[in-house]
């Protein structure tokens, strides 16, 4: 295959925009880290709460959702809780 000299710019350009998306994504690493090692918490703790924001920006009631989920996995805490008290 025969490159012109327009299909090797692009091909060129390509290349350097991949370059500079993984060095953002690099540096959103370190960034992400450095406010997890601020906040004492994991990173994964930090992506999650940046996730949350995210879909919560994009499609709205995500955290509404969200909370709906943790107060129902609160309430089976209760019961599990007694269930294991009782067969003990």
């Amino acid at each position: 295959m025969e490159l012109d000299h327009k299909a090797r710019e692009a091909i060129e350009d390509i290349i350097n925009r991949r370059e500079g998306i993984n060095s953002i994504q690099a540096q959103l690493k370190e960034d992400i880290k450095a406010i997890a090692e601020y906040l004492a918490v994991k990173p994964a703790q930090v992506a999650r709460i940046i996730s949350l924001v995210e879909r919560e920006r994009a499609k709205g009631d995500v955290l509404e959702a969200e909370r709906g989920v943790i107060d129902a996995a609160e309430s089976m805490i209760p019961v599990t809780a007694s269930a294991e008290a009782q067969d003990a």
